[in-house]
């Protein structure tokens, strides 16, 4: 299967860019690296760490946004992935070959196979794609997106979700554009099921292996904030490795079929989702406009799936 990633190379993003460059089933064609937690320009250099790391930098790292789309300065949160995006690894190359924008529509167009766009950072890339070639974004065979809360509280505010709050007017560009039924959409309802404790991330970190080295450094400051935040938890969730796993294992999640609308100017803030979420929920025959939104996991499995991977070599 072919993925190409759009992400801002965080943390947990970046668990879900080693499940996708070890699982034998999922052929990375290409990573957009865009501002997030922390500004392009790092997003970009951790990519390439990372890339470098597992011995694939053959693949192409294509510069992706630095700023929401209407403009806005980004908002950055480096208490949550410290100041570099990675905790306290601090990576220093950049990637030899940076590739445009462009290069995202030459990966489509000569993919001799479908290919399915995981979005798992802030969504303005995206959305300047869908502006610029709607026609070859039209392509895509399915889009699996990161973002979003139903009736739970956000994680930058009691109701928005960071990647949706970050840039609400490039959410409804992808939404508004993209072919019904083709997004599948996992919000916080269900990638806070995704928790991981340090038992689970020592049973594939092995000290002979540097890229478990790697992940359980980057996981230990970010459990650290974790305890901070919600002592309760005894883990930290990995929200963007849920929206990979996801696709070569679709049994393992339900999901819902819906509508969804982004809030950008309500008084309660921005990036808000809502959707129709009654058993019976009123759906207008004449529109096609809902997708699929992950509700539930299959927790057991998805660990067991996880490890499995994680454990993978080469």
């Amino acid at each position: 299967m072919n993925v190409l990633f759009f992400t801002d190379s965080g943390i947990d993003d970046t668990f879900a860019l080693i499940y996708a460059l070890r699982h034998p089933d999922i052929n990375v064609i290409g990573v957009v690296a865009g501002y997030g937690n922390v500004a392009r320009d790092r997003t970009i250099r951790n990519t390439q760490f990372v890339l470098k790391l597992l011995e694939k930098e053959d693949i192409p790292i294509i510069s992706g946004s630095s700023r929401p789309i209407l403009g806005d300065e980004p908002v950055f949160y480096p208490y949550v992935h410290g100041v570099e995006g990675f905790g306290t690894v601090l990576p220093e190359e950049q990637p030899e070959v940076l590739y445009n924008f462009n290069n995202i529509f030459i990966l489509l167009t000569k993919s001799k196979e479908p290919v399915t766009i995981v979005n798992i950072g802030r969504m303005t890339s995206l959305a300047v794609a869908f502006l610029l070639h709607p026609e070859i974004l039209s392509l895509v065979q399915n889009f699996y997106i990161m973002g979003g809360a139903f009736l739970v509280p956000g994680n930058v505010t009691p109701y928005a979700e960071a990647n949706f709050f970050a840039d609400p007017s490039s959410v409804s560009i992808v939404f508004n554009n993209a072919s019904p039924l083709s997004i599948k959409l996992f919000p916080l309802n269900v990638t806070h099921q995704a928790i991981f404790t340090p038992d689970i991330i020592n049973s594939f970190a092995h000290p002979d292996d540097p890229v478990g080295d790697f992940m359980k450094s980057t996981f230990n400051y970010y459990y650290t904030f974790y305890k901070r935040q919600r002592p309760r938890l005894r883990g930290a969730p990995l929200h963007d490795l849920v929206a990979i796993q996801a696709i070569v294992n679709p049994q393992m999640y339900r999901y819902i079929q819906r509508n969804v609308q982004v809030i950008n100017d309500s008084a309660l803030g921005k990036g808000i989702t809502v959707a129709d979420l009654r058993d019976r929920p009123n759906i207008d025959p004449g529109k096609n406009d809902f997708m699929n939104i992950a509700m539930e996991m299959d927790y057991p499995r998805f660990i067991q799936d996880v490890i499995s991977v994680f454990q993978k070599r080469g």
